[in-house]
């Protein structure tokens, strides 16, 4: 597979370096819900789920403005080879 060097997100065109990745996400808040009705073994379920994670991640994001991100994530995702692993 090809890398990954640039991606355009929201309009934006960056330079793409893979390195290291360390991350933590922590929330303390009361349960929430995601109702993904896709199938993950496709880059349209991807998709949905980084709308959907977008939608918890920032309510006060527009539509529109959570649609062109989550569209512009999934791509760049799946361009990287990110996949559902079966029966995960």
């Amino acid at each position: 597979m090809k890398p990954v060097r640039t991606h355009t997100f929201n309009g934006v065109k960056y330079l793409v370096t893979i390195d290291r990745l360390d991350g933590l996400c922590s929330t303390h808040k009361l349960e929430r819900e995601i109702i993904i009705l896709a199938d993950l073994d496709t880059r349209a379920g991807l998709e949905t789920a980084v709308h959907e994670a977008l939608h918890a991640c920032c309510w006060s994001k527009g539509e529109d403005k959570v649609t062109i991100t989550a569209k512009d994530l999934a791509r760049f995702l799946w361009r990287l080879g990110w996949r559902r692993i079966k029966g995960k």
